[in-house]
Order: structure tokens, then C-alpha cells, then sequence
């Protein structure tokens, strides 16, 4: 049985959500300036995932998209998702 909780009883501490409001931004295009600091797996977890989730966001509001290169985005979106949540032990919540 796995100690992760769902992502509905993830309780975030203050500067969590912060950090992901400010993600948040960035996922839906707005300038934010920020660094992230942790180990290299951690740096590469957050911004593979967040690389991803930003390309699909923008593949789903490509006119030209067609239902494969939205699946191939969704797909690489869920590789990072899972990566993010192996090394945090929580789900990529974006």
C-alpha cells in the first residue's frame, strides 16, 4: 500500500502554493521570474514537466493540431508527470 496521498488530501503549505500559482503563470503564458533550487533530479523533474504541460497546453490551442500530435503531447506530459511525482512522491498537479 502507497504512503502517497491523492492529490485532493495534498495539503500545501503557504509557500507551496505559491510556487505553484507562479507555475501556474507561467504554464498559461505570463512572464514570471523565479529560480528553483534543489538537487539535479528535482531541477530536471520540475522543469521536464512543467516543459511538458506547457507544450501540450499549447498543442490543445493549435488550430493545426490534429488528435495525434495532441496524443503525443499528452503522452510526454504523463512521462514528466510521472517522473515529477517519483521524485517528489506527489503527483504533478498542473
Amino acid at each position: 500500500m502507497s504512503n502517497k496521498k491523492p492529490i485532493n488530501e495534498l495539503h500545501t503549505n503557504l509557500l507551496g502554493k505559491i510556487f505553484f500559482t507562479v507555475l501556474g503563470a507561467w504554464l498559461i503564458g505570463k512572464v514570471v521570474n523565479t529560480k528553483i533550487r534543489g538537487s539535479e533530479n528535482q531541477v530536471r523533474a520540475i522543469g521536464n514537466a512543467l516543459l511538458a504541460s506547457r507544450r501540450f497546453q499549447d498543442e490543445l490551442n493549435n488550430p493545426g493540431a490534429s488528435v495525434e500530435s495532441v496524443m503525443h503531447k499528452l503522452g510526454v506530459k504523463n512521462m514528466s508527470a510521472s517522473e515529477f511525482e517519483r521524485v517528489f512522491g506527489v503527483r504533478w498537479p498542473l
